[in-house]
């Protein structure tokens, strides 16, 4: 499978990274095809909603605004498997990952259909924290909405104990990017 891997963090070498390393590599240990983009290194302007790219009534993936999601759509699309990895601010998602979720408005929704989502996300603090769990909500319902398959989710504390030294996280994380 085609698997294509977003992480929204803007740390390079952070806890997201880490735990997105070993998903990753699992699924590469089952001979998935895995690419990974750094939002954070990426221009991705916020949708103006023009609605240019719903000439069609669809979604043409063409938006007026010129920046590197033109890039993006190919992979979106091209992509059976798609995996967010992200640590959650106030309870959301990171500027990052939101701009690219808005710009994906310019695709024709029926395109997701049968895609499958994987939600990876750390946060600090402690336990229990509501905020994986009202973005894992966001996620399904959108996995919904474009008749995408919602495969799993994992949600890591590194407030007390860093994902890079957290055995059983990155196994747990390993297994389940092998089962894709």
């Amino acid at each position: 499978m085609n698997c294509l891997a977003l992480l929204g963090s803007p740390r390079k070498d952070g806890n997201t990274a880490r735990l997105l390393a070993s998903f990753l590599e699992g699924a590469a240990s089952e001979g998935h095809t895995v690419r990974t983009v750094r939002l954070q290194e990426k221009k991705i302007l916020p949708c103006t909603g023009c609605d240019g790219c719903k000439k069609d009534g669809k979604g043409t993936g063409r938006c007026v605004l010129t920046d590197d999601m033109a890039g993006l759509y190919p992979a979106v699309l091209e992509a059976d498997v798609i995996v967010h990895a992200f640590p959650v601010y106030w309870w959301s998602m990171p500027a990052q990952t939101k701009l690219f979720q808005d710009r994906l408005y310019a695709l024709d929704y029926a395109l997701f259909s049968g895609k499958k989502m994987y939600f990876l996300t750390t946060y600090g603090g402690e336990d229990p924290n509501s905020g994986p769990d009202i973005v894992e909500r966001t996620f399904r319902d959108v996995c919904d909405f474009l008749g995408m398959e919602f495969r799993g989710s994992l949600g890591v504390c590194s407030g007390s104990l860093p994902v890079q030294e957290n055995t059983s996280i990155l196994e747990k994380a390993f297994r389940m990017g092998a089962g894709i």
